[in-house]
């Protein structure tokens, strides 16, 4: 499995209506016309640079996560990643009329999904829609989002944060950058699929599996400071407050969507040189700030802030 980076990530909402200015003017995400294969009645799309789409929004009775786009170079790729599933004893969901449905859905090449033992939906997919003639322009004057190393990362809570790493890194390739010691027993695991820190980090300090949230990297730090701007403007809940992480060290804040997980928009995160990385345990410690609820929670399973 070599998986390029995270591709698209897609939501459920109750209602759509919040979703708008929540993505177009605190976020500065661009409105994207739906891929020819998908509904256009109850599904937002966004872009966030020359792809057709990053981020989209089905409404659907139940809010939250509704599934993970990780790319891949081309055919060989994804028929490679198949039999490697296979191997791994995954269950793949789609196949035949269904998954070139899904794929249409999505307007890419082709995929393959499935579900991690979380239930997380995962899909594996190439050939990404792209429009070349189209300029991402943000509606709220985002000068653009770091996508070249994959669009982001993810963070899900686990029930066994040892598990969850032994299971992406040996059915998703992913290989660990650091460990995170967060007391009483519990860690924070971070592995990569490119130079990017991470593109998925595991976590079992918190009791209850759950998708955490999803980091949006902008270009500069004046995206960030003028982001954190409008939030306080906004009636958006705070996840966490504006701060930087000690092994990153991305400057972010965190904020809660109207899917009710969570969105960190930063800027400066480490790429890794992996001819020289060497796997890290470090502590829970943050440069500064990023204090919010979330903190609260880890402190109170043992760990510090």
């Amino acid at each position: 499995m070599k998986i390029r980076g995270l591709g698209y990530i897609g939501f459920h909402a109750t209602v759509l209506a919040p979703w708008r200015s929540f993505a177009e003017d605190l976020l500065g995400f661009m409105p994207a016309v739906a891929p020819t294969g998908a509904s256009t009645q109850d599904t937002l799309f966004y872009r966030l640079d020359e792809r057709s789409w990053r981020i989209a929004v089905h409404q659907n009775e139940k809010p939250g996560l509704a599934y993970i786009g990780w790319e891949l170079a081309d055919r060989d790729a994804l028929a490679a990643a198949a039999e490697h599933l296979d191997r791994c004893g995954v269950a793949i969901e789609h196949s035949g009329p269904a998954a070139k449905s899904a794929a249409a859905a999505r307007g890419v090449s082709d995929l393959i999904a499935f579900a991690d033992p979380d239930g997380n939906k995962h899909e594996i997919f190439y050939g990404a829609p792209t429009s070349l003639n189209d300029r991402f322009v943000s509606p709220a004057g985002v000068s653009g989002f770091v996508t070249a190393n994959g669009m982001g990362h993810v963070l899900f809570v686990v029930r066994d944060a040892h598990a969850a790493e032994d299971y992406y890194t040996r059915v998703l390739g992913l290989r660990t950058t650091d460990r995170m010691d967060m007391g009483a027993g519990k860690r924070a695991i971070f592995m990569r699929t490119n130079d990017r820190h991470h593109s998925v980090a595991v976590t079992d300090v918190i009791p209850e599996p759950m998708f955490h949230h999803v980091m949006f990297e902008a270009e500069r730090l004046e995206d960030v400071g003028r982001a954190w701007e409008r939030l306080g403007k906004s009636k958006t809940p705070v996840m966490m407050t504006l701060g930087q992480h000690a092994n990153d060290p991305m400057l972010s804040f965190y904020v809660t969507s109207p899917s009710g997980c969570g969105i960190e928009f930063g800027c400066g995160g480490t790429l890794v040189d992996d001819a020289s990385w060497a796997v890290r345990e470090v502590g829970p410690e943050e440069l500064w700030g990023h204090r919010g609820p979330t903190m609260d929670a880890i402190e109170a399973g043992g760990g510090r802030s």
